[in-house]
């Protein structure tokens, strides 16, 4: 059983075993009725009502085809953006990651220590940002709806952000065809 499917099964069992312990009482003589309360279980939502744009689209599936003909170590799925992202490394040469972003859309994406730079990833509106975590380092980010997107980044252990971005937009790239379009 996976980690997430884990919280999730406790996310339902812990409210109702609450729930269950609660029901009875010594203090009261008489027959236990339960309350009636609804238990609801997680929803594809995000808190603001929108669904996920990204569906079953995984990270690590988008990722994997460009960094394995490339020789890079095989994809790890990782959350520091959010809950569906996935990297992969080659050594001595770079780190890249790719994020599905439900919740947050190129607008609100954070340049870092770069500068966003308007561009378009197969007709979509794209932002690159070189030097977004430093020298050697770039994302390109692709708007699949105004509230949600899809970031491709690179460290590299040498090079400049040129480097960088022109390995982060060959990421972009070759994942774009396979995001969903919306609208």
């Amino acid at each position: 059983m996976t980690t997430k499917a884990r919280f999730r099964f406790l996310a339902i069992l812990i409210p109702a075993l609450a729930f269950t312990i609660t029901a009875c009482s010594s203090e009261k003589p008489g027959n236990a009725t339960p309350a009636t309360s609804p238990i609801t279980s997680p929803s594809s939502s995000h808190g603001n009502g929108s669904e996920n744009v990204f569906g079953d689209l995984k990270a690590c599936d988008l990722l994997e085809p460009t960094t394995t003909s490339k020789g890079f170590d095989p994809p790890v799925v990782e959350t520091a953006e959010s809950d569906n992202g996935c990297a992969a490394q080659k050594r001595r040469y770079a780190s890249v990651s790719i994020y599905l972003v439900p919740e947050a859309g190129i607008d609100q994406l954070s340049p870092g220590q770069g500068t966003k730079i308007p561009t378009k990833v197969g007709g979509r509106e794209a932002v690159e940002i070189p030097g977004d975590s430093g020298t050697e380092a770039c994302t390109v980010a692709i708007a699949v709806t105004p509230n949600a997107r899809m970031t491709a980044s690179t460290s590299l252990n040498e090079g400049t952000n040129e480097e960088a971005c022109a390995l982060a937009r060959e990421l972009a790239v070759a994942a774009e065809p396979k995001l969903p379009r919306v609208g």
